[in-house]
C-alpha cells in the first residue's frame, strides 16, 4: 500500500516538474518566434491606432507592435539621441526629414512602398515624403492653415479677395509681432523662392528683388488699412468671437476654438484668398505641412525579418483604410486620393478647404527640410516685424532683403 502511495507520489511529482518545464520553456520558445516592433505615434494619438495595430499583428503572425506615444514635434531630437534605442517606426513632421537623411537616421525607403505612395497619394504629399528626389517616409496626413471667416458678415464671394474682405468688413492677424509661418509664404506667392523651386538648395532664396520689396510695401500699408486688425496671439479666437474680426487665417489646430468662437452655424472656412501686391493680383500661399510615419533600422541591427516588418508596419499606418480612421478620430486630413474623394472628406468644411490647399503648388509651398530653416525662422520675422513697425525705411527694403538671402545661404 506504501509503496503505491510512493509511485503515485513520484508520478505526481514527476508530472508538476516536466510541467514547471513547459511554463518555463514556453516563454522562451515564443520569445525566440515573435519579432517586436517600437512604435512611437503622436501625443493623445495611441488609442486611435490601436486598432490598425491589432489588425496588423493579426494579419502578421509572429510580429507583436509596442505602441508608445512621443511628441512628434521632438522627433528628430529623440530619435538622433540614440538611434539604437529609439522607435523603429516613428512619427514625425516632414520639415524633419532633411536632416534625419543627412544624419544617417532614415534610409531610402523599398521601391514598391516608393512606388505605392507615388500612386495613392497627392502630389504634394509625395513631395513631403522626398529628399533630393528620392522617398524616405510614409505620408498619412496633410497640414494648411485656411481660411475662417464669419457668415454673417462675409460672403462666400467675398472671401476670395483680400481686398473685399477689408473693404466690407475686418481681416486680423499677429503683424507687431509678425508668425514668420503665416505670413512668410507671401513671398512665393509673388514669385520668389526659398531655398530654390525645391526648397532644397541652401542658397536658393531670393527674396532681395523688386518682387520682395512689394511685400514689404503690402505689409507697411496695412498698418493704414482700416479693413486690418492686428491681434497678438493671445486674443486672436477673442476677437474674432467679438466680431473685431470678420476673417483670420489659421489651421486645424484651431477649428474646434472657431466653431466656439462664432458657432458652428456662422463659421465659414475656405482657401486663402487672393491678394493685390505691388500692381499683380496673386494667389495667397501657404507653407503646408506633411504627416509621416518613417522607420529607423538602428534597433534591429543585422535582424532583417525586424526592418522587413517595420516597414510594413509603416505601410499599414499609412495606407487608406488607417488615414480613413485617422480623419475620422483626430480630424487628421487625409493624403491619400482616394480617401480625400470620399463622401466624408468631401461633406467636411474644414477637410475640403485644407485639401484644396494642398492639392497643388497654386496654394501651398512644401516646408523646406533644411537646417538652414532655423535661420529663416528668426531673420524673417525680425524683418517683417520692423517692416510692419516702422523701423525700417521704404528705401532700405531691398538691401534688408539681399542681406537676408545671404545669412540664410552662409548658414550651416
Amino acid at each position: 500500500m506504501k509503496s503505491w502511495k510512493k509511485v503515485l507520489v513520484s508520478t505526481a511529482v514527476l508530472s508538476l516538474a516536466a510541467g514547471a518545464a513547459l511554463v518555463a520553456n514556453a516563454p522562451k520558445a515564443e520569445a525566440a518566434d515573435t519579432t517586436t516592433i517600437k512604435l512611437w505615434v503622436p501625443t493623445g494619438a495611441k488609442k486611435s491606432y490601436q486598432d490598425t495595430v491589432k489588425q496588423f499583428e493579426k494579419e502578421n503572425k509572429g510580429i507583436k507592435v509596442k505602441i508608445i506615444e512621443s511628441n512628434d514635434s521632438k522627433a528628430q531630437e529623440n530619435v538622433k539621441k540614440d538611434p539604437s534605442k529609439a522607435a523603429d517606426v516613428f512619427s514625425l513632421p516632414h520639415d524633419q526629414l532633411g536632416q534625419l537623411v543627412e544624419s544617417g537616421v532614415i534610409q531610402e525607403i523599398p521601391e514598391q512602398y516608393a512606388e505605392a505612395i507615388e500612386k495613392n497619394d497627392t502630389e504634394q504629399a509625395l513631395l513631403g515624403a522626398q529628399y533630393k528626389g528620392k522617398t524616405y517616409a510614409f505620408p498619412f496626413g496633410v497640414e494648411s492653415q485656411v481660411l475662417f471667416y464669419n457668415k454673417t458678415k462675409l460672403s462666400e464671394e467675398d472671401v476670395k479677395s483680400y481686398e473685399t474682405i477689408t473693404s466690407k468688413a475686418t481681416f486680423g492677424a499677429t503683424f507687431k509681432q509678425m508668425n514668420a509661418y503665416a505670413t512668410g509664404p507671401l513671398f512665393m506667392s509673388v514669385g520668389d523662392t526659398l531655398f530654390g523651386e525645391s526648397g532644397e538648395d541652401p542658397k536658393g532664396t531670393n527674396w532681395g528683388n523688386e518682387a520682395g520689396v512689394s511685400v514689404l510695401k503690402w505689409i507697411a500699408a496695412q498698418k493704414d488699412n482700416s479693413g486690418f486688425v492686428n491681434l497678438d496671439a493671445n486674443n486672436v479666437m477673442s476677437k474674432f468671437g467679438d466680431g473685431s474680426v470678420a476673417a483670420i487665417e489659421s489651421g486645424p489646430w484651431d477649428y474646434d476654438a472657431a466653431v466656439k468662437a462664432v458657432g458652428a452655424e456662422n463659421l465659414g472656412v475656405a482657401v486663402y484668398p487672393k491678394v493685390t501686391i505691388g500692381d499683380k493680383e496673386v494667389q495667397q500661399k501657404a507653407f503646408l505641412g506633411v504627416k509621416l510615419y518613417a522607420v529607423n533600422q538602428a534597433p534591429a541591427g543585422t535582424d532583417t525579418k525586424r526592418i522587413a516588418a517595420s516597414y510594413k508596419l509603416a505601410a499599414a499606418l499609412t495606407n487608406a483604410e488607417s488615414q480613413k480612421n485617422q480623419f475620422e478620430t483626430r480630424n487628421i486630413v487625409p493624403s491619400n486620393k482616394e480617401v480625400q474623394e470620399s463622401s466624408d472628406v468631401q461633406n467636411n468644411i474644414l477637410a475640403q478647404a485644407v485639401t484644396q490647399m494642398a492639392s497643388s503648388s497654386d496654394y501651398t509651398v512644401v516646408m523646406p527640410k533644411l537646417s538652414q530653416m532655423s535661420t529663416f525662422w528668426t531673420e524673417s520675422a525680425a524683418i517683417l516685424s520692423d517692416t510692419y513697425n516702422g523701423k525700417i525705411k521704404e528705401s532700405n527694403y531691398l538691401d534688408k532683403l539681399k542681406q537676408f538671402d545671404e545669412d540664410i545661404a552662409n548658414t550651416k
